[in-house]
């Protein structure tokens, strides 16, 4: 395969990417009015460009007002979101995790999402963070 042949590949494949991402963002901005009403905060967005762009977006709550009873019926009515139905599933385990280990004065709970090939949620809880009033 010559070089020309093999970057022409390169290419479709970063462009089928980046129509992946785009898909993921539109999900992502469908479930920020859900986890807003959660309780949580989009802290920071960050983009990254290479052969496969991620946008990656870090959300915030206070940990105690994450009402966690709610989620399988939020999970119910939104089954159509993915990406929604796919944090919500994350939070669920994380918060499981969390009370197995019983108080360690956890007060935050932070969605890392990364939005790419392959998409990635990451949740962690934090002791002495701030989080910011809801705009």
């Amino acid at each position: 395969m010559d070089l020309n042949n093999m970057m022409g590949k390169v290419r479709d494949f970063s462009g089928t990417a980046s129509e992946g991402i785009g898909k993921m963002l539109d999900e992502f901005n469908a479930a920020l009015p859900t986890m807003r009403a959660l309780g949580f905060t989009v802290e920071d967005i960050h983009v990254g460009m290479g052969l496969l762009p991620e946008v990656k977006a870090k959300l915030m709550a206070s940990a105690d007002q994450v009402d966690v009873k709610a989620l399988d019926e939020i999970i119910k009515k939104k089954s159509e979101q993915k990406t929604l139905v796919t944090v919500l599933k994350a939070l669920q385990a994380a918060y499981n995790v969390r009370d197995q280990l019983g108080d360690l004065g956890l007060k935050i709970v932070e969605i890392d999402a990364t939005l790419g090939i392959p998409p990635k949620i990451s949740i962690g809880f934090i002791k002495n963070a701030v989080v910011p009033a809801q705009a």
